[in-house]
């Protein structure tokens, strides 16, 4: 099996630079603390009264985005929330549902 090198190369320079830039437009929102993120994932904690995870899955689901409810996650609960780094147009469609809670 041949290698791409070079796609592995911008995949990684992508994920990297996308993973930057939501963790610098997440710490904008005040409703979320967000965990220092070293894979291609980030972890927020909702720091929103009344808000749950099941409510900020929710949102995302009816505009056709995953993400993870953390609250059967072993050490975590209700108030965290997970996503995978996607292609930089889901991104920035998440980060538009997020600011509207």
């Amino acid at each position: 099996m041949l290698l791409d090198h070079d796609y592995f190369r911008r995949t990684r320079e992508l994920i990297l630079g996308e993973r930057d830039r939501m963790e610098t437009e997440l710490k904008k929102l005040s409703i979320f603390k967000v965990y220092p993120a070293y894979a291609n994932f980030i972890l927020l904690k909702i720091q929103k009264e009344g808000l749950t995870s099941a409510d900020v899955f929710e949102a995302c689901i009816k505009k056709g985005l995953m993400i993870r409810d953390c609250s059967s996650f072993q050490c975590l609960d209700g108030e965290f929330v997970r996503f995978c780094i996607m292609m930089p147009e889901d991104n920035t469609r998440l980060l538009d549902i997020l600011k509207q809670l």
